[in-house]
């Protein structure tokens, strides 16, 4: 693949690549894709379309690894219903300071949630036994 796009005038390859189209170039989504198949399973392309107005195999070529969305594709993603999950298989590889410090507090907010959930929950089963 190198090979041939050396063959290409610069002009292509600068397109191409600009438009997150040649495959080597596409790895960066992969986590995102798995991410998103996880979340949707079977029906992610369709999901995809429904959270970005892409064509149905737009999201079937970025989900096989041969395209990568655009900015303001990925936009629409992060600003969606699943823009932490999205956010979160972004910088999923990524060590610097920041990402920890983004994870530390994405993963104390879920925490602090699930201590807010369970607080209700025992709540109304300590209700239920006295009423009971």
């Amino acid at each position: 693949m190198a090979d041939s796009l050396a063959l290409e005038p610069a002009s292509k390859r600068r397109n191409r690549a600009d438009a997150g189209q040649i495959p080597q170039e596409c790895g960066w989504f992969l986590p995102v894709a798995l991410e998103l198949k996880r979340i949707f399973g079977r029906k992610c392309p369709r999901e995809i379309v429904a959270r970005t107005g892409c064509d149905i195999s737009t999201a079937e070529r970025w989900l096989g690894g041969h395209t990568s969305p655009s900015g303001e594709a990925l936009a629409r993603l992060l600003r969606s219903d699943i823009g932490d999950r999205v956010h979160d298989a972004l910088i999923e590889g990524v060590q610097a300071p920041w990402a920890r410090s983004v994870r530390s507090v994405r993963e104390i907010a879920r925490l602090r949630q699930q201590q807010n959930d369970t607080a209700r929950r025992l709540a109304a089963l300590e209700n239920n036994l006295r009423e009971g």
